[in-house]
């Protein structure tokens, strides 16, 4: 069972390795408990958006491409793209190699609703990280590139502006 929050905070010891492992699973828990209501403003699942955001960030993609990027199964990933869809934020169209394959790319609907998500959700983590030194947050940034980088893909901090 995870420790709480508090004893991991109040003890950061990184010569034990489950320290880290208590902070990230703290971290990331705090991150989508903070990125929930941005989502339900605007009618979307986590895996929705999730699904959305790859699309923006890598191009047009089949299924399971997009579920290896988030590193879940393709059902997952065909449930987002029905109700993307619905909601006017994807299309999908034939392979052009293959017609047997969907792609699915972002609308302008879609990258214009992403563009606004990821804007206010960088709003919302500044907002709770107010006090934390500049120099702590440039250190953090740094780590958790590394941490990115050490996994299968390199990872992009945020979409290209004109995305």
């Amino acid at each position: 069972m995870p420790a709480p929050a508090s004893s991991v905070l109040a003890r950061p010891s990184i010569a034990d390795e489950p320290v880290l492992v208590e902070a990230l699973f703290h971290a990331t828990r705090a991150f989508r408990h903070r990125l929930r209501p941005e989502l339900e403003r605007e009618g979307l699942t986590a895996p929705m958006f999730w699904t959305l955001h790859q699309l923006v960030v890598d191009g047009p993609r089949n299924v399971g491409q997009i579920a290896e990027a988030c590193v879940v199964t393709p059902a997952n990933v065909s449930s987002s793209v029905e109700q993307l869809k619905r909601s006017g934020l994807v299309d999908r169209q034939p392979g052009p190699r293959d017609r047997r394959v969907v792609v699915v790319s972002a609308t302008a609907r879609g990258r214009a609703l992403h563009r606004t998500v990821w804007r206010r959700l960088g709003q919302v983590l500044v907002r709770s990280l107010v006090g934390v030194r500049p120099d702590d947050l440039e250190a953090t940034a740094r780590v958790l590139g590394r941490l990115a980088a050490s996994g299968a893909e390199a990872v992009v901090l945020a979409p290209e502006a004109g995305a």
